[in-house]
């Protein structure tokens, strides 16, 4: 299941994970001041590190294991018709799992993804059906993630996005497991408003 991953190497992976580990330690924490503060960060992330990386790692094969499922399902021909949702669903997938998505999700959002790769799965497999429904449902979600993306890609060179643009980034994806697979149901109400207000 590693071995198939987006990373160079399971090495990369594991490194990713710990850095998953230590980021979510960091951002639970006040900003660091001072020395002794620090000193109360690093304690914090060394302790029962090993134990929390094994749990993160089980975590990343599952995601690794709905990744693939999802990349089947749209790997093949497609019609006119549905060729824009396909290039929607392929740029989703590509922005979950990618190199370095470990760390960059963290390890609550990790164990969130599966289901949203699920959600892309439940799409696919209905878009012959309603094409049209289809269109529909992507025209809520595309000015939404295009707003996003634009204040992404509006960031300094190196400045990470900010508490507010990661709380949309996956607002986002629960905005669409709403829309596209309801039976999955989103973690937490949401909505175009909702995260209008966020990104506002």
């Amino acid at each position: 299941a590693l071995a198939g991953s987006p990373y160079p190497g399971v090495a990369d992976l594991v490194a990713d994970c710990r850095a998953a580990v230590v980021g979510e330690v960091v951002d639970a924490r006040p900003p660091v001041r001072d020395e002794a503060s620090f000193d109360a960060v690093v304690a914090e992330a060394a302790r029962d590190q090993e134990a929390r990386i094994r749990g993160v790692l089980t975590d990343a094969i599952r995601v690794l294991e709905a990744w693939r499922r999802a990349e089947k399902a749209l790997s093949g021909r497609a019609e006119m018709a549905t060729l824009p949702a396909l290039q929607d669903m392929r740029a989703q997938v590509a922005r979950l799992v990618h190199d370095g998505f470990i760390g960059e999700a963290g390890p609550t959002q990790l164990r969130r993804m599966p289901v949203h790769l699920a959600a892309v799965e439940h799409r696919r497999e209905r878009l012959d059906e309603q094409p049209g429904r289809d269109r529909e449902l992507m025209a809520l979600v595309q000015p939404l993630q295009d707003a996003w993306l634009h204040r992404v890609e509006a960031l300094p060179a190196g400045r990470p996005p900010h508490a507010a643009l990661r709380q949309v980034r996956w607002m986002l994806e629960e905005y669409r497991v709403s829309l596209w697979a309801q039976h999955l149901g989103p973690a937490h109400p949401v909505s175009d408003a909702r995260i209008r207000k966020v990104l506002d």
